[in-house]
Formats: C-alpha cells, sequence, structure tokens
C-alpha cells in the first residue's frame, strides 16, 4: 500500500503518566471506587500513526475499515523494558488485533462522526510503554487516536465541529480523558473528571519496570474501601482548589512531600513482589503498578540499593501534554 499524502496522516506521540497523589475516597453505590487522583505525563511516550484514507470496498458494507499494525521497540540503554517482550510480560497483554483500545478509539470516532461508510483508518502503534505498568500507555494510545483524527477530520469532507471527544473518551476507559489534556490534572469520580490544574516545576524521576505487569481489576478487588462519603461531593471543589495551590511551582522535595497512592498496600498483595521492593521509603508505586518511581535523577540510596540491584531505574522528566 502506497503511503498516504501528508494532509491524511498524522504521526504523534502518546505520553505515559505517573500519580502524584492516588487517594481512593470510597466505594460509591455503583460498586465502582471514587478517586481523587492528581495525574502527571511524562517524556516516556509510545508513538502513533494516524492515516484517513478512502474505505476499502473489501470491508463488508456497515463494517468499519480499520487497519492496525503493532510495532514493539526493542529497548534501549536509555529506556524501560517496552511491556512486550522478555522481561517485561506477557505480549500478550497488547493486543494486536481489534481489541487493543486504538482501535475501539477509531471504531468510536467514525461511528460518532457517521463516517463508517465513507472513511478507512490506518493505524500503527510503536509500543515503549510497558504494559499492566500503572502508566496508562493503552489509555494514552486511544486518546492518541481521537484528538488525531479530530485534527484530520477535514481530509475525510467532514464540515463543521466533530464529535465530542470526551464522552469518547470516557467510553473508552477512565484514564482516556485525562490524555485527552496531559499535563497536570486532578481527576476525580473513576478518574474520568479531569481538572487541569496548576503545574509543578518541571521535574526528573527514575522509572523501574520489574519484569512483571499488575492487574488493576485484581488491585482494586484487594482493596477494601469504605462507602464513600456523604459530603463527598460539596467538599471537591474545595479540594481541587487546595490541590492547585499546593502544585503550583512545586519542587521535587514538596511532590515527595504530597505523594499518597491509596493503592500500594492492595497491591503488594496481589504481587507479593511489590512487598521489598517498596521497601524503601523514597520509591513510590504508579498507579496499581507495578512502575516504581522516585523524584530527582540520582539512584536509590546506598541502604537501599541492595533490595533494588536488579532493577534498572531510568530517567525520565515531566512534560506537557
Amino acid at each position: 500500500m502506497s503511503s498516504p499524502p501528508d494532509d491524511t496522516r498524522l504521526v504523534l506521540e502518546a505520553p505515559a503518566k505517573i500519580n502524584l497523589y492516588l487517594e481512593v475516597a470510597g466505594r460509591r453505590p455503583d460498586g465502582f471506587h471514587e478517586l481523587v487522583t492528581v495525574l502527571q505525563t511524562i517524556d516516556l511516550a509510545d508513538r502513533v500513526e494516524v492515516s484517513m484514507r478512502p474505505r476499502r470496498a473489501s470491508v463488508p458494507p456497515g463494517a468499519p475499515d480499520v487497519a492496525f499494525t503493532l510495532e514493539r521497540d526493542a529497548p534501549s540503554g536509555d529506556d524501560p523494558p517496552a511491556g512486550d517482550a522478555s522481561p517485561s510480560g506477557d505480549a500478550s497483554v497488547v493486543p494486536a488485533d481489534a481489541d487493543n483500545l486504538v482501535v475501539r478509539a477509531a471504531v468510536a470516532w467514525l461511528t460518532a462522526a457517521d463516517l463508517v461508510d465513507r472513511t478507512g483508518v490506518d493505524l500503527v502503534l510503536r509500543k515503549r510503554i510497558p504494559a499492566g505498568a500503572g502508566l496508562g500507555g493503552g489509555s494514552s494510545d486511544a486518546a492518541t487516536v481521537l484528538l488525531a483524527l479530530d485534527r484530520l477530520r477535514t481530509a475525510a469532507g467532514v464540515d463543521g465541529p466533530g464529535p465530542d471527544l470526551q464522552p469518547l473518551a470516557a467510553a473508552l476507559g477512565s484514564d482516556v480523558p485525562f490524555f485527552l489534556v496531559g499535563g497536570t490534572a486532578l481527576c476525580t469520580g473513576r478518574g474520568e473528571h479531569v481538572v487541569p490544574i496548576a503545574e509543578p516545576e518541571p521535574f526528573d524521576l527514575l522509572l523501574a519496570f520489574p519484569g512483571f505487569p499488575v492487574p488493576t481489576p485484581a488491585v482494586y478487588g484487594a482493596l477494601d474501601a469504605p462507602a464513600l462519603p456523604a459530603q463527598h461531593a460539596r467538599d471537591l471543589p474545595a479540594r481541587i482548589s487546595a490541590w492547585a495551590d499546593r502544585l503550583a511551582g512545586a519542587d521535587v522535595a514538596r511532590l515527595d512531600a504530597l505523594y499518597r497512592n491509596d493503592l500500594e498496600d492492595p497491591a503488594r498483595r496481589v504481587r507479593s513482589e511489590l512487598v521489598d521492593l517498596l521497601s524503601a521509603p523514597d520509591i513510590h508505586l504508579s498507579g496499581s503498578g507495578s512502575t516504581l518511581f522516585l523524584y530527582g535523577s540520582q539512584p536509590p540510596s546506598p541502604r537501599s540499593a541492595c533490595r533494588h540491584a536488579s532493577m534498572r531505574f531510568v530517567r525520565h522528566r515531566s512534560r506537557k501534554r
């Protein structure tokens, strides 16, 4: 297949995230957990290529025409393993078919734009973010596809504004709406309600992927959360304002002091290996894991280094969208 013209093709980065703060406020009546979490995009990123083209005649009428190619970067000396080959875990955790979130995002956008019968989409995803690692790679990939298609819609002859991306993102996953915004944001609900807030100072951090994924549903299953307090919604605006004040211009010392992750203990119960890996106070867990991080550009202290002798901490940096 020949390459599409430049005006129908975009290549974008899909950044990973870490949780600067993650509080489980309680279990909601619908069974989901209510979160208050501060997310921050970082410079570790997947590469997403999105192209629009005429719909192929070989695709059955009414079926979305989305072609998908998954590529996997071999880890370099500057990057953590990409979650798709030893020692990063089972390659099957990154679907190479229509189950991948990037395909689901393209189908959702084509359907909402009423373009299923007119337009085809080619997707090429180069994975660098480990899967099952608490870094939001799949969610970021999906959001990036939505953003790319929104920018390319004029090439498909769509007049006026395109589909509203927020509900499409929320339907794909709780973290997807955040990646439409990126930067620093306080997210509530299941994570799908996103409020951009003042950014900390640009900061370095060290990431280490321990070579195994942690299934998020299992972590939440191991969490014994109380019922959501009735006053939570009433108190939320004041809490958002307070977080904006705390994070504005914060340095790494303040970020370290503000860190909290209510999923650390249940993650330890799901993967006992994390008990030792998280024994040093300066080493934190992103989301439900399994990625470890610490602030700054210095490796773990000598006292804790023996516990992490097999871990490779790689330097990264915070970033805006």
